[in-house]
């Protein structure tokens, strides 16, 4: 388990006990697994909310699925930042800004399934060849240390939030 995550949410019921730490990486692809099959369900369905915003606080499910490439895309980054200079500065994004400028409705559903199981590899791929200490090292994110693993460990859990919102979207 990764040091300094103990709660389970009240939302998604995401329990960070049940998540080893060699595998944080399998948990990130089996979770993008799942986005590429709600977006498959979607797309089948012809679900609205596939590339339409129920409201407009609510993302689409090809939004919320780009966020979450992103977020992927985030950990192959942190983990060869981390390798390559421990306290190294990386600075998170406003996430509705970034949705509203990168134009994920307009993307293909098809396309967007691709994307994110390989940022689900990719990000396997990233923390599987990091050795056993590796996450303990400090970055700063926005200004503050916090280890590799907390990191991670809290960008599996809002993938995990997210897959739960977009399952909801899908109707199922």
């Amino acid at each position: 388990m990764v040091q300094g995550v103990t709660e389970v949410c009240s939302e998604c019921e995401f329990d960070p006990h049940q998540i080893a730490s060699d595998q944080l990486g399998p948990e990130l692809l089996r979770l993008a697994i799942g986005y590429e099959a709600i977006i498959s369900d979607a797309s089948v369905s012809g679900c609205l909310a596939l590339n339409s915003r129920p409201s407009a606080e609510t993302w689409s499910i090809l939004e919320y699925t780009g966020h979450v490439e992103f977020i992927y895309g985030s950990v192959g980054q942190m983990c060869e930042i981390a390798d390559a200079d421990e306290l190294a500065p990386i600075n998170g994004v406003d996430p509705d800004e970034h949705v509203d400028n990168a134009h994920f409705n307009e993307v293909a559903p098809a396309d967007m399934s691709g994307r994110i199981r390989r940022a689900g590899e990719q990000a396997c791929d990233a923390l599987a060849v990091l050795d056993s200490g590796a996450l303990t090292w400090t970055l700063l994110f926005n200004g503050n240390p916090a280890p590799l693993g907390l990191l991670t460990m809290a960008m599996l859990h809002e993938s995990h939030h997210h897959l739960r919102d977009i399952t909801q979207l899908a109707g199922h």
